[in-house]
């Protein structure tokens, strides 16, 4: 039998956020195994904790249900948590995690009887080949042309997003995955997982779709919000910038993704992104 936790992510409240499953010690867990157990699982990620290598403490390997991914926002900033829980911190701690996009330094501190974690970006957020045009994304998202913004993009600070601004918090609301115009239009695309938003100053509402990896929808991604950097990063002055991410209200679990930047000529040179989670269950799965 091999021990797991489960928590809310990117949020202070139990039922919101993204829920995650962590495998803590899970050295003993054939390989072979680990996709198998992310779709029984079937949470958008479920991690597995491995002895760290070098001057890494922990190697995480992350499974949506479909398939292992490079680096995500939320299993870092939950995994953190149930590690801090773990290790009896007292007020505050750091950990180094390796995921394949590079190694992810978290500092970690109390928040009254949670655990608020913080990571830098593996690494700095890129932008793609251009995306699809405006017509094209607006079906696949079951909208009009006009409620689309412009700028639409690729970036990736790890795993691509396609990041696609809106005219209003009401047509982000009415976006529904059309899976035929989907296939057609995005399902080879460089980044195929793609995130409507809607930009209000600091404040950013967004959903996240990612059927090519087995997620309907997500409430909480902080892999896109960390790509979301580099998108605000091309017209932002030099220096340091603060941004708060809410996203899952339209499922019901509502989330919060603190980000903050820093950029010169519209690059970002260092990011963090951030937030708060809660511990939900705790069990243990048999494993044939």
């Amino acid at each position: 039998m091999f021990a797991f936790r489960t928590l809310d992510v990117f949020t202070r409240q139990p039922f919101g956020g993204n829920p995650l499953c962590v495998f803590p010690e899970a050295r003993n867990i054939p390989e072979k195994h680990f996709q198998p157990i992310a779709r029984e699982m079937n949470l958008s990620e479920t991690v597995f904790v491995l002895p760290g290598k070098n001057h890494a403490d922990y190697i995480l390997r992350i499974f949506t249900p479909a398939r292992e991914l490079a680096f995500a926002g939320h299993p870092i900033v939950g995994t953190a948590a149930a590690l801090a829980d773990i290790l009896d911190f007292s007020e505050s701690g750091s950990l180094i995690f390796q995921v394949p996009a590079g190694d992810v330094p978290v500092t970690l501190r109390r928040d009254d009887d949670l655990w608020w974690a913080g990571f830098d970006l593996p690494r700095r957020p890129e932008e793609g080949p251009p995306p699809p045009p405006g017509a094209a994304l607006a079906e696949a998202l079951g909208l009009e042309e006009g409620m689309l913004g412009t700028d639409f993009a690729g970036f990736s600070a790890g795993t691509p997003f396609l990041l696609i601004p809106l005219r209003s918090r009401e047509a982000l609301s009415h976006c529904r995955i059309q899976m035929q115009a989907f296939e057609a239009t995005l399902a080879s695309y460089w980044a195929p997982e793609i995130m409507p938003f809607f930009q209000e100053g600091t404040t950013i509402h967004a959903r996240m779709f990612a059927p090519r990896l087995g997620i309907a929808e997500d409430p909480a991604t902080g892999g896109a919000a960390a790509a979301l950097c580099g998108w605000l990063a091309r017209k932002a002055k030099d220096g340091k910038h603060q941004y708060t991410m809410y996203q899952g209200q339209d499922m019901g679990r509502p989330s919060r993704i603190d980000l903050e930047f820093e950029c010169k000529n519209g690059s970002v040179v260092s990011a963090q992104i951030s937030g708060t989670s809660v511990p939900m269950s705790r069990g243990s799965l048999r494993i044939p």
